[in-house]
Parts: structure tokens; C-alpha cells; sequence
């Protein structure tokens, strides 16, 4: 059995050789990788033949808290190595692998989906791919929990069917045992605390480096040298230079440009947009302040602490620009004149996307926004300096036409016979969780907006958050679907759809579908081709042809 001990071989690990830092998309592609079933694993009916051999078939959890050093993933890629290892040393094999990359287990509100897929699939007793669970293999019990109410939940899970075995990289354990399972409740008990010291330490040294004006950042801020003190004389002076302009009249968008123009990157080698832009302009930091959870530091008499690094423009000239940025916000996200985009009369919006290729072969994917035109609205992609290509746009009406037909012909019977079409209900046994998504979706953006936490985390995490919603709207409207009162006939599915209001009818397109990809058209051609509108089915949803 010497082949299931085989190390987790990927590209990944040839780039990191040489020192360079891979892109977020190659990171992305390793952790897909190493999630799921591991590519030297046997098929299902060959380790069902391995189980009767007395072989255990066990699941591989890795996580690690913080990758903003190197950005790699090289901590869960080494921890799923070393599972390997571990299960080859005691008679087990692993048959998937769930996979936690820079995600805290001690931290309140983080989510960690591959656990909680882990703790479902221990439940149900076996995985996705029907693989029975005779176990969970580790490098440390503190990757699996560090708080005794995790703990609880994952030895339910666990015990939930008898005789499964747990391994780590020191021993095996029998957590149907009372002295075990009171080793873990003391082990997790004591991990939480130390955490609730670790952070409180954390905060007060934070606060207390804030006061005393030293440089506190897990990176190089644009504008100053490695040192965070000095000023890179060609990077402050393209802020100084933004600043100015902003306060001359110019418009954001063309303080960009300058911004890209001028031939600097950020200092994660990314191109400028808008929203960066912004942020670092709004940054006290340029004029010698410093913000802490959204407030400036001050000393005893109530005056802001000025930093121990240079500053780049005045105070008065950093208030002047704040506020005029700070004009255009509101919690919800950034307003000009129109509605927000939840309240907007465009029935896509935050689902259609654009698809046209890119020159290193993957599609632009950036969201498309409606715009009003002169008949009457069109679906555009992002303009560059908005992560977008700027070069795809559709007519509004018939792309909402052609995917409200395929929606409502998928709705429909196998037979013709049409559906109802139910409002989504507050007796929805999940309202409470899709209400605390939400909320903890805005308090991120409101976290972000105060620049308390870095670009990394807010993306990482809102990717999260957004997906757990996107999933929570999806069952309640399968749901709302699937609960058909036996004291109404079925009611015309198109009728139907035409009562539903535009929040409902977008709700109901978010349940069923991923996104709605955008191809580019023919060059010259001004024809709508329903060819280049794809509709992109959610797994929950098996699509039906339209009638």
C-alpha cells in the first residue's frame, strides 16, 4: 500500500522553487487541487475492496490561519503531505481531502465551509462522491478546533456512526472514550483561552504602537520605502500630485488615469482602479494620522497623534479630499445619483457577467452594469479602471426577455404543466441565518470602508459571505418551490411571474441561476443573437428545454 503514502504533487510547488509569488488565480488553482478527492486515491468499488481488507478510509482536514505572508497556500499543501504520512503510518487511507486555507477557527464570525462540508458529510457517513467515513486524520487537534463549542459539534458528528478511528501527528485516538473525549474538551478549553489572551494582547500592543505614532502595517504602503517612514520620493509624489488634482476639480476617474499613467503599480503589483484609488486618498496615513476602527487616534488633550513617518500632503488638504470622497458614500456601498443597485429597475443586475477572452485565455467575468440608453437601457461591462474590459454591452430588454423565458420554461412541468410560483415566506425554517449573513456581509463592508481590515481579507471573506447568501436564497426559494399547498390549483407559471414584484422576480432569479455570461456579438453585426446570452444554472437546478 506504499502507493497511497505518495506526496501531494502539484505546479505549484515548482514555481515556489524560484522564489516568485504566485497569483491569486494560480493559489485558487492549487486549493482546488488539494480539495476533494486526492489524485493518488483508489476508485470507489477498489477501496470498498481495501475496507474488507481491514484498510480504514478516512477524511483529511487542513487549515491554516493566516497565509498574508507568502500567499501560497504552502501551509495546508504541506499539512495535507503530512496527512498522508499519518494515514499511510496507521493502516488508512485518505479519500478526500477538505482544505481551510487562511481562515482563523478562533475568531467570532468566521465562516470555515470546507469544516462545515466536513461535519455534513461525517453525518451523513460518507462523502459527495459516496466514499464511506471510517475516520479523520490531522496534523493537530487545534486545526480542527480551538474552541469547546466546535469541538462539541465535531464529536457529534463524529460519533454520530460507531467505530471510526482519529489520528494526528503524534498518535491515535478513541473519542468514543470518556478519558478522550475529556482530553479534547480540555484541549479545546484551553486553546480558546489562550486565543482570548493572545488577541487581547494583540489589541492593546496595536492601540498602543497607534499612540506612540509608530508604523503599524503587514505591508509597504504606496508612497513610502520598505522602512514605512521614508517617502519614495516618485510614489508620494503621484499622491501628492492626485491629492491636488482631486482638490483642482478633477474627477476621480481622471485622477486615476493619472494614477496609471504614471507607470507605477500598487504595491502588490496590481493596476489601479477607482476603488483603490480612493481608499489610499482617503488614507490619514498620507498627512501623518493615523485611523483606528474608523476613528483618529488622538492624545490626552484630544489633538490627533502625528506619526513618526513623513507625510505627504497637509492635514487641511487630507480633510478637504476625505470629505469630498466621503460625500459619495453610504453603508450600503457607493451612490452617485441613481438607486443602488439592489433597488435599480434593471431585473440582471449582480448576475450578468461579461464573457469575452482575454488574452491569457480566461474570460473578462468582470459584473455588467445597466445603463440607460436612447430606446432604452443597456447591460455594459466594467471599464477597466473598474476591473472590467470596458468593450461588451447587450440590450437590456431582450436579455432579460430571453432568460425570464428559459427561467420559466425551466419552471415548468416535464409534462407542460406550469407551476406555482410561491413568495418566499418568513415560516422558512432558515430566515434567521440569511438574516445574519446579511448583516455580517455589511459590517464587513462596513469594516472595510474603514480600512480596519486589509483588501486581501475583505475580498477573500466577502467571496465567502456572498456565497453563504447565494446559497441560503437558493433553499429558501427551492423551498418556497417545493411547498405547494394541496388546497390551491396550480396557477399559470407566466401569469404568475408577471405578479411577482422586481425584488421577487430578482430573487427568484438569484435562487436559480449562478450568473448570466455575456459573449461578445459579431464585429459590425447590430443583431441581438441569443446564442451569446448563456444562462449559468445553479447544481441545485437541473435546467428543462423552454416551450
Amino acid at each position: 500500500m506504499a502507493e497511497h503514502d505518495t506526496s501531494v504533487r502539484s505546479n505549484a510547488q515548482i514555481e515556489r522553487r524560484t522564489h516568485t509569488r504566485p497569483s491569486a488565480c494560480e493559489v485558487e488553482l492549487l486549493l482546488e487541487e488539494l480539495r476533494g478527492i486526492p489524485r493518488d486515491a483508489p476508485s470507489l468499488s477498489e477501496a470498498l475492496e481495501l475496507r474488507k481488507a481491514g484498510w480504514h478510509l478516512v477524511v483529511a482536514y487542513c487549515r491554516i490561519s493566516h497565509d498574508r505572508h507568502r500567499r501560497d497556500g504552502h501551509g495546508v499543501e504541506d499539512q495535507a503531505r503530512h496527512c498522508a504520512r499519518i494515514a499511510a503510518r496507521h493502516r488508512m487511507i485518505v479519500i478526500h481531502r477538505y482544505v481551510d486555507n487562511d481562515k482563523s477557527a478562533s475568531k467570532i464570525g468566521v465562516r470555515r465551509p470546507e469544516f462545515d462540508s466536513m461535519v455534513a458529510a461525517l453525518t451523513a457517513g460518507k462523502t459527495t462522491a459516496g466514499y464511506p467515513i471510517d475516520g479523520v486524520v490531522c496534523v493537530s487537534d487545534d486545526r480542527l478546533y480551538r474552541d469547546v463549542h466546535t469541538f462539541q459539534i465535531f464529536l457529534r458528528c463524529f460519533t454520530a456512526h460507531p467505530a471510526r478511528v482519529y489520528a494526528d501527528g503524534l498518535d491515535t485516538y478513541d473519542l468514543y472514550s470518556e478519558d478522550a473525549a475529556q482530553r479534547c474538551l480540555l484541549g479545546a478549553a484551553a486553546a480558546r483561552a489562550e486565543s482570548t489572551k493572545q488577541q487581547h494582547r494583540a489589541k492593546l500592543n496595536h492601540r498602543a504602537r497607534a499612540e506612540r505614532g509608530e508604523p503599524v502595517a503587514s505591508r509597504r504602503t504606496f508612497g513610502w520605502n520598505a522602512d514605512m517612514v521614508t517617502l519614495n520620493h516618485g510614489e508620494s509624489e503621484v499622491v501628492r500630485s492626485g491629492v491636488q488634482s482631486l482638490l483642482a476639480g478633477k474627477t476621480l476617474t481622471a485622477v486615476t488615469h493619472d494614477f496609471v499613467a504614471s507607470g507605477y503599480t500598487t504595491t502588490l503589483g496590481n493596476s489601479w482602479q477607482r476603488q483603490t484609488v480612493k481608499q489610499l486618498l482617503r488614507n490619514p496615513r498620507i498627512c501623518g494620522y493615523r485611523k483606528l476602527h474608523g476613528l483618529l487616534i488622538r492624545d490626552t488633550d484630544g489633538k490627533p497623534v502625528v506619526g513618526q513617518w513623513r507625510s505627504i500632503v497637509s492635514p487641511e488638504e487630507w480633510h478637504a479630499v476625505s470629505q469630498m470622497l466621503d460625500k459619495q458614500r453610504h453603508p450600503g456601498g457607493w451612490a452617485k445619483n441613481g438607486p443602488t443597485p439592489l433597488d435599480s429597475g434593471y431585473l440582471l443586475t449582480g448576475l450578468v457577467r461579461c464573457g469575452r477572452p482575454l488574452e491569457n485565455g480566461r474570460r473578462c467575468g468582470a459584473p455588467m452594469l445597466g445603463k440607460p440608453a436612447k430606446a432604452s437601457y443597456v447591460y455594459c461591462c466594467r471599464p477597466a479602471l473598474d476591473g472590467g474590459c470596458g468593450r461588451v454591452s447587450r440590450q437590456g430588454p431582450a436579455v432579460d426577455e430571453l432568460i425570464v423565458q428559459k427561467v420559466l420554461g425551466m419552471l415548468c412541468g416535464p409534462a407542460g404543466e406550469s407551476v406555482l410560483l410561491v413568495r418566499p415566506t418568513l415560516s422558512w425554517p432558515g430566515t434567521h441565518h440569511l438574516d445574519i449573513a446579511t448583516r455580517r456581509k455589511a459590517a464587513l463592508q462596513e469594516q472595510w470602508y474603514a480600512e480596519e481590515i486589509s483588501d486581501h481579507e475583505y475580498f477573500s471573506q466577502l467571496k465567502i459571505e456572498e456565497t453563504s447568501i447565494k446559497r441560503l436564497m437558493t433553499e429558501q426559494q427551492m423551498w418556497a418551490l417545493n411547498r405547494r399547498s394541496d388546497t390551491h390549483e396550480p396557477v399559470d407559471t407566466y401569469a404568475r411571474w408577471d405578479a411577482l414584484s422586481r425584488s421577487e422576480q430578482r430573487e427568484l432569479l438569484s435562487g436559480l441561476l449562478e450568473s448570466v455570461m455575456i459573449l461578445p456579438g459579431t464585429k459590425g453585426s447590430h443583431r441581438f443573437d441569443p446564442a451569446t446570452v448563456v444562462p449559468v444554472w445553479r447544481r441545485t437546478v437541473s435546467a428543462r428545454p423552454t416551450r
